[in-house]
């Protein structure tokens, strides 16, 4: 079954990139790891996604997260 009706736009992971840089600073890394991308997927692209009727954006984020292996 479709759950996403359309996903996130190319404006979306900009936003997910500069998100990632800011949190890097903010604990004092020059870098972006993994864990950083990961902590703001929900926060940065859960109402960028278009669902179809009666689905939850937090649940299947979620579950796009633990099946996506980290580098």
């Amino acid at each position: 079954m479709k759950r996403l009706r359309l996903g996130a736009s190319p404006r979306g992971t900009v936003a997910l990139q500069r998100a990632s840089q800011a949190l890097a600073f903010l604990l004092g890394r020059d870098y972006v790891i993994p864990d950083d991308v990961k902590f703001l997927v929900p926060y940065v692209l859960r109402h960028r996604l278009i669902l179809t009727s009666g689905r939850n954006s937090s649940t299947i984020i979620g579950r796009l997260l633990h099946a996506t292996p980290i580098p």
